[in-house]
């Protein structure tokens, strides 16, 4: 097993996409899961497993506030519908970045709207902020930013545009994509992208740093 990546899942409505997630990693990664459905308790399975039940949803930022809660020196925070290949994780860490993920954005200087940013999945690419897709992160970093997250709280959208942010800003931080074998568990119609409002929201946090200097 390789102990030093801790992937963090954050569940809400897709459990069965959760357990095919931990199916695939269990034995080659320590994996936690943040369970935000407090109508759905996510059962127990036991060590390397770890389940967190929260008693209400935190929305999205509550996997970058756990990653606190563990000793290894990198996350892999990782959507529930989404399955990265292990050698891709592994090849992303070779990197040694502060952050690199599988998809990001750029355009953020010139534009007016989320949908005119450009896409940059799974390709080698420098970006403006990472997508929260799946996510590696020294964990050394994330404790450099960690008052403030911990002052911004829990936002509705944009947390994956918040850490960025805070880590270029911060930590000098390099933010690079990477190419990586994905495969797509499907959103069974309960992802955030289905709210009509998402795109807006998320779009409103870029402007906020971007007004004062992104």
């Amino acid at each position: 097993m390789y102990d030093d990546i801790r992937v963090i899942v954050l569940n809400y409505k897709r459990p069965a996409n959760v357990h095919k997630i931990i199916n695939a990693y269990k034995g080659i990664f320590p994996v936690s899961i943040v369970n935000n459905n407090p109508e759905e308790p996510f059962p127990y399975l036991g060590h390397p497993i770890d389940v967190i039940n929260n008693d209400k949803n935190y929305f999205c930022m509550e996997r970058w506030v756990r990653c606190f809660d563990y000793d290894e020196p990198f996350k892999f925070v990782v959507d529930d519908d989404l399955l990265v290949s292990p050698r891709s994780i592994l090849n992303m860490r070779k990197k040694r970045q502060h952050a690199i993920g599988i998809y990001g954005k750029t355009g953020v200087s010139t534009a007016n709207s989320y949908l005119e940013l450009k896409d940059h999945w799974c390709e080698h690419s420098d970006v403006d902020f990472l997508v929260g897709s799946g996510i590696l992160i020294n964990q050394q970093k994330l404790n450099e930013i960690k008052k403030h997250i911990f002052q911004i709280g829990y936002p509705i959208r944009g947390d994956d545009i918040i850490i960025s942010y805070l880590l270029k800003k911060y930590c000098g931080s390099r933010l690079r994509t990477a190419p990586a074998h994905v495969l797509d568990l499907g959103e069974e119609d309960v992802g955030l992208n289905t709210n009509p409002e998402h795109f807006s929201l998320r779009w409103k946090v870029v402007e906020k740093f971007k007004n004062i200097g992104w």
